[in-house]
């Protein structure tokens, strides 16, 4: 069959109407859901692997991190070996496990957890309003004042064990209290049965948190047997189902240890009843292993030294960030001591600014408040930082192109020679003057701009040996000093450098990895208008261990680590872009082997919002970036 220019016009219509909903489909699917004014209850405080939330008005599942918010009726939900901890406002916490899901609301005077499948731990909030029904199936579960743990696996009957205190079930017209240390089980259509667990769980208790550096936990179990019952079988299981069981023993005791790797746990100990030679089982415990990450303040560098002439500098503070710290709590001061406090906060970033610090030497720690009970609070600090008010503006330093370097031709048709400098966020402006005179007594380009880049007509300059120097203009029309002058060359090709002496060359004992090879973002100006998410790309060999990343801003000459992940891919994609601002950025990665940190590389890119119709961003080599920085006050 023939297609004449009609049909050919259809068929490319319908293609580009399906390529078209796939791309929205696609955005809509990873999009960041904003929560906008609804009403915050709650705080993801620590996960592990995949946990998700829906909003009550739409069809898709956001991925969830650490310190995510949750709102009144959302629906949580795991994946397999995935599990979280949630603390509600009222100080009612959640801990739900494997292929868990539920649905809160809040409202009225009835708060309400409808669980639908899974297993969760729900402890009471200590405040008077901390009240919450748990909902399943027609059954109500009334936490008043226990501790509860349930259980259900896709349509099958609910488990309830009563961990501390008294909760009241309501089941099939039935209104029962179910006190500490018993459990009820919940058949459809017949009566609840409520019996006495002859096994008691002492260590590890529940939410336990075992911490590691490279070897692994030695954890010691122990649990209390009622009197008659002797024989015991513990088991261990990444599952809370215990369908893979990783220790299965019998014991005469009540204690048994051993060593476990980083991961969540779930035990229980079965005893054999000496009437009925049934075995019992006690509740499940659940403990996690995870490594102890150090607590480290990144920035502003010990000893650090910021200066202003009018406007106090805008001080951005950073730390590490720990995966299982529910908040930090920022502290500065202006005594070693901490013995007059200037300010202190919690906070569940790892980010502060101040931009109303005076002169003067301050001192600031980090507190990192863990989200298990019984692990102990991390505190690193102080750092001491100086500020210090000059009478003038410093002079710009022109960083490319550095003094005595050479710019071929080439690179000029290919948009690659790009004047850069450092400034002073107070500047308002700059004047770049280029001159073929040393003297500048003939000035060949004079331009005034605001950014701390530019890129000349360098074709009007033709060849030979060239003079650039920059001066800053403050918001007043204040000049300050100009540069010292950089003398550069536009050449047809670059001198040829030297040979590497025979004798310079050492055969290295262990042969070098593969370099790390950085593809994007490199030397370019990113546009971020209508984009999504940052996204890294590079290239490494084989054999690595796994990659670190950080990404930091530059501002004022200062580099500061505004994010910090590891990773085993070649790519990575940041779509928080609230931690992003315009200006200057540097991105290193840093490549593990054997267990060692081997190599690293480091990127620098500029963020727009608008493209500069002069630059094409691939276009742009950035020589000597070590300072880059955005331009503009703060506000």
């Amino acid at each position: 069959m023939k297609l004449d220019k009609r049909d050919f016009r259809i068929l490319i219509l319908l293609t580009l109407i399906a390529v078209g909903f796939t791309a929205l489909f696609y955005y809509d699917l990873n999009k960041k859901i904003d929560i906008g004014d609804r009403e915050v209850i709650g705080t993801i405080h620590f996960k592990n692997n995949i946990v998700q939330r829906k909003l009550e008005d739409q069809v898709i599942w956001e991925r969830l991190e650490n310190n995510s918010p949750l709102t009144n009726k959302d629906t949580i939900r795991s994946e397999a070996f995935s599990d979280a901890i949630i603390r509600l406002k009222d100080g009612t916490e959640i801990n739900i496990d494997e292929n868990s899901m539920f649905h809160l609301d809040l409202t009225g005077e009835k708060p309400s957890l409808e669980f639908s499948q899974g297993s969760l731990q729900v402890k009471k909030g200590s405040s008077k309003e901390a009240n919450i029904v748990i909902k399943s199936q027609g059954s109500e579960i009334d936490v008043t004042s226990g501790d509860v743990k349930i259980e259900k696996e896709g349509q099958k009957d609910l488990s309830l064990f009563v961990e501390k205190g008294t909760s009241k079930l309501k089941h099939n017209g039935q209104e029962i209290d179910v006190e500490s240390g018993r459990k009820a089980e919940l058949l459809e259509g017949s009566e609840v049965t409520v019996k006495k667990i002859p096994v008691k769980l002492l260590s590890p208790g529940s939410q336990k948190l075992f911490l590691i550096s490279n070897q692994d936990a030695n954890v010691n179990f122990e649990w209390a047997l009622d009197p008659g019952f002797s024989e015991s079988l513990i088991e261990v299981s990444r599952s809370p189902q215990f369908k893979l069981q990783l220790i299965h023993t019998n014991l005469s005791a009540t204690k048994f240890k051993s060593p476990l790797k980083e991961g969540t746990y779930y035990w229980r100990v079965k005893t054999k009843d000496p009437k009925t030679a049934k075995w019992e089982s006690s509740d499940t415990g659940k403990f996690f292993v995870a490594k102890d990450e150090p607590l480290r303040l990144d920035s502003p560098a010990n000893n650090a030294d910021f200066r202003y002439v009018t406007s106090p500098p805008l001080v951005g503070f950073s730390w590490s960030k720990i995966n299982t710290a529910r908040s930090y709590k920022f502290e500065l001061s202006e005594s070693s001591q901490f013995s007059n406090i200037l300010k202190s906060f919690d906070t569940e970033a790892n980010t502060v600014s101040l931009d109303d610090l005076k002169e003067g030497t301050y001192y600031w720690r980090v507190t990192a408040q863990s989200s298990f009970s019984g692990t102990p609070d991390k505190r690193v600090g102080p750092n001491q930082f100086t500020i210090k008010k000059d009478d003038s503006y410093p002079a710009p330093n022109i960083l490319r192109p550095a003094n005595g370097t050479e710019i071929t031709t080439d690179e000029v048709e290919k948009g690659q020679a790009i004047m850069i400098w450092e400034g002073n966020p107070e500047l308002a402006k700059y004047k770049v003057e280029i001159s073929k005179d040393s003297k500048f007594g003939s000035i060949a380009v004079s331009k005034e701009l605001a950014t701390n880049f530019y890129q000349p007509n360098w074709k009007d300059l033709g060849t030979g040996s060239l003079y650039a120097r920059v001066k800053g203009i403050a918001t007043d029309g204040k000049e300050g000093e100009f540069s010292p002058v950089s003398k550069f060359s536009i050449v047809e090709k670059k001198t040829q450098e030297e040979e590497p002496k025979k004798e310079e060359l050492k055969k290295e004992e262990k042969p070098k990895p593969p370099a790390i090879e950085l593809i994007s973002p490199v030397n370019s100006v990113v546009e971020m208008k209508g984009k999504s998410s940052l996204d890294f790309q590079w290239k490494g060999g084989p054999g690595f261990d796994k990659y670190e990343f950080v990404l930091y801003q530059i501002q004022s000459g200062r580099r500061t680590a505004i994010y910090r992940t590891q990773t085993k891919s070649n790519s990575l994609s940041i779509k928080d872009l609230t931690i992003l601002d315009e200006g200057t950025f540097s991105w290193e990665l840093l490549e593990h082997r054997d267990g060692n940190p081997s190599q690293s590389r480091k990127g620098n890119f500029i963020i727009a919002l608008n493209q500069l119709k002069t630059l094409k961003p691939n276009d742009i080599e950035f020589i000597s970036p070590k300072r880059l920085y955005k331009e503009g006050k703060h506000k």
